[in-house]
């Protein structure tokens, strides 16, 4: 049996996708996940195979999972349940498919299927993972509602089996000993003023605002001296899948898929080619864009103007590469930057960054107490000499 240990693993269940990073290894996949029918799977995919036959290849584009839902929501039943997860999902349909937006999908065993198919897919030779520390967030209006529960529902050991490029369903059991659950915002503002080590490495001297441009939701949030300012959280409901792909999708005379159109978009292609027909969508994109920077900051602009504290704005997310310059032309009165590595990933590396701050602490303390243990026995046994 090969046994993987992780310090620690910065997961992000985004809305949209899914990312994960640990030991210098990251993941992204789509955010879907669905219940496999009965009888869809090759004859051959029910078979379990035993540790030494284990085949260490797996399909990003294919990941099927069987978890025991039934024990994640409560009940003692041990029986597997079948899920497809990510760009299986999405590779099933030619139209959208349905991203959750529920407050309650912490809870489910969906959001479990694709947090456990990441853990096992970013350490594929392993058949047990534990790991020492999960960091995640919840986005800042769930937070205080579902942090404890989620906490708790994280801190296990769940057994799973997932499906290798042979159609043969691999055991793996994954072990999460702690978890640590932060606000969402909180994670770029960490990847922002920490190194990889987790030392704060940018002095950030008054107020940050944060802009999360994410493909569902889009929130703002800002911080004086690492502090929540109260009243500053901004949550829009729509994201820019709804507000850019979907805008770009009802133009197009065609049924394609949201998905389809943001790879051509991320490509930097204004067109989607069906069956030799070519659709171009370059105006409505652009208009489409400018819109969403144009309400992202009016509603900026109302809520923070007279937190004189903001003296710059942080813009971050998956979008960032579409909406950074009409966003920073309208906020003409806010400095802006940039999260240029990998935007989509920033939340990651700030749970990965606080997991490695909190280690670091967590061991300077132990090394406190046990040189204070160290002297008090030290002078106990000076006093007891002297009496002698």
């Amino acid at each position: 049996m090969r046994t993987e240990k992780i310090r620690v693993i910065g997961v992000d269940l985004g809305y949209d996708s899914v990312k994960m990073m640990a030991k210098g290894e990251k993941i992204i996949f789509p955010s879907l996940v669905e219940e496999e029918e009965e009888g869809i799977l090759l004859e051959n995919s029910l078979e379990v195979l035993k540790n030494e036959e284990i085949l260490e290849k797996f399909d990003m584009n294919k990941i099927i999972i069987k978890i025991q839902d039934k024990i994640i929501r409560g009940y003692n039943d041990e029986d597997f349940n079948t899920y497809r997860v990510g760009d299986y999902v999405l590779n099933q349909r030619s139209s959208s498919v349905g991203y959750s937006l529920s407050d309650q999908k912490y809870k489910e065993p969906e959001e479990f299927a694709k947090l456990l198919s990441g853990i096992s897919l970013l350490f594929p030779k392993a058949d047990k993972i534990i790991i020492k520390n999960l960091v995640t967030g919840l986005p800042i209006k769930y937070y205080e509602k579902h942090k404890d529960s989620f906490k708790k529902e994280l801190v296990n050991t769940f057994n799973i089996q997932i499906k290798n490029i042979k159609n043969q369903f691999i055991s793996k059991e994954i072990e999460i000993k702690k978890a640590t659950v932060i606000p969402q915002g909180l994670a770029s503002y960490y990847d922002f003023i920490m190194d990889d080590n987790g030392l704060v490495t940018t002095n950030i001297e008054g107020g940050l605002g944060i802009i999360d441009l994410g493909g569902l939701t889009i929130d703002c949030v800002a911080f004086n001296d690492g502090e929540l300012i109260k009243d500053s959280p901004i949550s829009f409901n729509d994201g820019v899948r709804t507000r850019i792909f979907k805008k770009i999708q009802d133009a197009l005379d065609i049924d394609i898929s949201q998905d389809l159109i943001k790879k051509q978009i991320l490509a930097g292609k204004d067109f989607i080619k069906v069956r030799n027909e070519k659709y171009e969508f370059k105006e409505i994109k652009d208009y489409a864009i400018d819109k969403l920077a144009k309400d992202i900051a009016l509603q900026i602009k109302n809520r923070w103007e007279s937190f004189l504290m903001i003296d710059k704005i942080l813009i971050t997310g998956g979008a960032t590469i579409l909406l950074f310059e009409n966003i920073n032309n309208y906020l003409e009165s806010f400095p802006c930057e940039r999260i240029d590595n990998e935007p989509q990933f920033s939340n990651c590396r700030g749970y990965m960054k606080l997991g490695k701050a909190l280690n670091r602490k967590r061991e300077q303390e132990l090394k406190a107490k046990l040189k204070e243990r160290t002297n008090q026995a030290t002078e106990k046994v000076a006093v007891t000499t002297n009496e002698g």
